[in-house]
């Protein structure tokens, strides 16, 4: 089944948005205590909540900014442009994974 362009923008409105959503609560309401592995111990909730938030507000937002680029590319592209949203994905949260367990420490 090839992708289609109603694909790709459910994915990056559904998927996206709610990536984007997420890192917006935990960036601008300082709710870096959300997360499922934070420990008051071990982690700066400020810098949890500025770094982590960053990365997973702009990685929402690179999978909005791919899909409005594929509007106005030829079909033939939207597989190239469905594999680049999810690589986006994987690679943002495994950043703020990264910067969640060895960044943002006290």
């Amino acid at each position: 089944m090839k992708p289609d362009l109603t694909g790709i923008l459910m994915f990056a409105f559904l998927g996206g948005g709610i990536v984007t959503f997420i890192g917006s609560i935990i960036k601008f309401f300082n709710a870096g205590d959300v997360l499922n592995f934070y420990d008051e111990k071990i982690h700066d909730k400020n810098k949890v909540s500025k770094i982590v938030g960053n990365d997973i507000f702009y990685t929402g937002l690179g999978i909005i900014l791919i899909a409005i680029i594929s509007i106005f590319l030829n079909n033939k592209y939207y597989y190239a442009m469905m594999i680049t949203q999810t690589i986006i994905l994987l690679m943002g949260l495994l950043l703020s994974c990264y910067h969640f367990f060895w960044t943002c420490k006290k």
